[in-house]
């Protein structure tokens, strides 16, 4: 999978805000916010992104979806973008 700018920036976000585990993780609300995308294609963003390896779905914040890295995805961000490293 190529990642866009904006996979990369949603990343280096869970990154940032150490979303790294099921209880540690951003809502879909939050990740809308930085990129500045519609709900419906934030999901479609983040459902490509878990369908790849790069995150998972958390445990929900009341209703909501949230998300953290996986492995591949903290590897991802920590090589500077380089999905060779």
């Amino acid at each position: 999978m190529e990642l866009t700018r904006v996979d990369y920036v949603v990343l280096k976000f869970l990154k940032k805000k150490n979303c790294i585990s099921h209880f540690e993780s951003a809502t879909l609300q939050e990740i809308m916010s930085i990129t500045s995308n519609s709900r419906p294609t934030a999901y479609r963003r983040m459902m490509n992104l878990r369908k790849h390896g790069y995150v998972q779905k958390g445990c929900k914040a009341i209703n909501a979806d949230t998300f953290y890295l996986l492995e591949k995805g903290i590897k991802i961000v920590e090589s500077g973008g380089n999905e060779n490293d």
